[in-house]
Parts: C-alpha cells; sequence; structure tokens
C-alpha cells in the first residue's frame, strides 16, 4: 500500500524538529580558528545507508509503492518538502559552525508495511568542522525515574546520550516492567574523524542499532 502522504510528512516534519532540539547543534563543537577541516572539506552523505534507511529528500514513488498518478504526486511534494527542511536545517547550523552537513533517514520499508504498528525509526545525520564536543543533551546528570530513563555511556566506542520510556500499561498508567525495545529509545552518539564532527541521532533504535549506523556513516563517507 502506498506510504499516505500525511503519514510522510509527520515523518518528515518530526524528524527535523525533533533533530533541531535534540540531535542537531546541541552540543556540537565550536568552531575555532584555522579548524581541522574546511567547509569545502565536509563530506557529502548519501542517498541511502542500507536497503532500510534513505534519506527523507530522496524516497522514490517506487520506495514508497505509489501507484497511481495522486500518490505519485504526493511521494514526489513529500521528497521536495523534506529536501527544503534539510536546506533550512543546514543554513542554520553553517551560521554556527561555518558549514554543515544534514540529512534525515526515514525507515521506509517500516513506513509502507501494511503489519506496521509502530511510528517507523528514523535517523538525523549531521557533519560539522571540528572536533566533536560533549553529548550531554539533557545536561550531566544521569536520570533513573519511574517511566522515564536518562544516561551518558559509550556505546561501540562512540560517545552517546541515552535516553529511554518505559512502556506504560493504558489503563492502569504504571510502567508495564518489560524490557524496553527500539521503539522507547533515543539515542545520540557522536564522533569526530580528521578535524570533523559526525553526530548521529536515532529514533526507534535501540543503542547498539545507532552506533551501527554511526559506523556506517563513517564508513559510506571515507575518503581513499
Amino acid at each position: 500500500m502506498p506510504i499516505a502522504r500525511s503519514s510522510l510528512a509527520g515523518a518528515a516534519t518530526g524528524v527535523v524538529l525533533l533533530a533541531g532540539a535534540v540531535g542537531f547543534g546541541v552540543g556540537l563543537p565550536e568552531v575555532v580558528e584555522n579548524p581541522g577541516a574546511h567547509a569545502a572539506d565536509l563530506p557529502k552523505l548519501p542517498d541511502r545507508l542500507d536497503d532500510r534507511f534513505i534519506a527523507l529528500s530522496a524516497v522514490t514513488p517506487e520506495d514508497g509503492k505509489a501507484t497511481t498518478p495522486d500518490a505519485v504526486a504526493q511521494m514526489k511534494a513529500f521528497a521536495t518538502e523534506a529536501a527544503s527542511s534539510e536546506k533550512e536545517a543546514k543554513e542554520r547550523l553553517a551560521g554556527i559552525y561555518d558549514d554543515a552537513v544534514v540529512r534525515s533517514y526515514l525507515d521506509v520499508p517500516a513506513t509502507v508495511a501494511a503489519n506496521a504498528t509502530s511510528r517507523p525509526a528514523t535517523l538525523a545525520v549531521t557533519i560539522v568542522p571540528g572536533d566533536a564536543g560533549l553529548v550531554i543533551p539533557n545536561g550531566p546528570f544521569q536520570i533513573d525515574q519511574s517511566g522515564t530513563h536518562y544516561d551518558l555511556k559509550k556505546v561501540g566506542g562512540y560517545r552517546c546520550s541515552v535516553t529511554w520510556s518505559e512502556t506504560i500499561d493504558p489503563t492502569t498508567g504504571i510502567p508495564t516492567g518489560e524490557k524496553p525495545t527500539g521503539a522507547n529509545y533515543q539515542v545520540d552518539c557522536r564522533t569526530d574523524r580528521d578535524g570533523v564532527t559526525y553526530d548521529v541521532y536515532g529514533t526507534g533504535l535501540t543503542p547498539e542499532e545507532t552506533a551501527h549506523y554511526l559506523d556506517v556513516v563513517l564508513e559510506q563517507t571515507a575518503t581513499d
């Protein structure tokens, strides 16, 4: 079944706004004189990280299983809207960090799946000049309260902030005690390479999965 425009548009808006509030620019390194990389040196991010995550601005009618003229038009409008949002985020960050590369990715197969029962996972990837700074979007103190948890840790060798919420019983409003899954998490992982910072902010992914996609980003942006 084709992705409804309202669903995709909501995903695009949610990714960009949430990344702007939590992932993009929070704790990223301030630009210093003679940084390790100049604006022209920043790598480009791919349209696809793998078969699962596709850049919002690069989603095609084929990806969205659009088969009617109306559905195809909706998909094209969605990609245009996403590209505009990425451009705005890039310009905003470039005003702070001299330059930036920004892309948001959506788990498109999960979005178009007929049996989807939860919000699809998303990734917001940011690249800026400079060495990686602190990763403390919600401050340095651990939060371990009933229903809400926040911690700072290394995952896969990367500095990450991990926020997760417990599953709540809708009838009692009490946490069920179930083991958290990817849907419970918001994770921000960051590293630097050759004077360039790479930040990956994931929703709907476990800490290990988010760190894995930072690996993927580094691999796909590596130069010979």
